[in-house]
């Protein structure tokens, strides 16, 4: 074996590594949201109804995406959309 493919080698296990990793983080960040698409979802900013749920493959925790809510849990008048992390719900 010369150095090149070992070099490739250790590059082709890192590729798999990484992908192996994101996937296991998915899984836990499945495995521990309580919320779907159309659920209310309140962090310290305000209310969002949830559009889209992303995963953070950093922080180890759910992003949900959606139109902000007024307190009276009707959407904003200008329909502004935000993210919200799973970090930071507050539980009411």
């Amino acid at each position: 074996m010369k150095r090149e493919e070992l070099n490739q080698r250790l590059d082709q296990l890192e590729i798999q590594f990484q992908e192996n990793r994101n996937k296991e983080i998915r899984l836990y960040c499945v495995s521990n949201n309580y919320y779907k698409i159309g659920d209310k979802f309140t962090d310290h900013i305000g209310t969002i109804l949830i559009e889209r749920i992303n995963y953070s493959l950093t922080k180890f925790c759910c992003v949900y995406y959606g139109i902000e809510l007024k307190k009276d849990g009707t959407p904003r008048k200008d329909n502004s959309k935000r993210e919200a992390w799973q970090s930071n719900e507050i539980k009411l």
